[in-house]
């Protein structure tokens, strides 16, 4: 499964895929390792995941974004979540994601 990655100055954007669930986690971790670790990716101060086609999201999706999360703020880099709509949304508000991660539409700044 290749998870489509678009590098641009800021934020870099990675589109999660429709069922952010345990399938296809271990996809889209490769693709946040890389993100955290090649220094053409470094440069980029934020990252921002795409939610806009995503359906539906459990908990392996939702522990996916809060490593992200962690690993960025090590990095003194940031982390927002774009487009999120539906049960991503719902589950991720009543989870209070929110409070940490920014949602934002997508190309803005939090």
């Amino acid at each position: 499964m290749s998870i489509p990655l678009e590098q641009s100055l800021t934020p870099t954007r990675i589109e999660a895929p429709a069922y952010f669930d345990v399938e296809s986690v271990a996809a889209i971790k490769d693709q946040f390792d890389e993100l955290l670790t090649q220094p053409s990716h470094k440069q980029s101060c934020a990252i921002e995941v795409d939610l806009g086609h995503t359906e539906f999201i459990d908990s392996s999706g939702i522990g996916a974004i809060i490593y992200l999360f962690k690993r960025l703020r090590r990095q003194e880099r940031q982390l927002q979540l774009a487009k999120v709509h539906g049960q991503p949304k719902r589950i991720l508000t009543m989870l209070k994601v929110d409070k940490a991660i920014p949602f934002v539409e997508s190309g803005e700044s939090a």
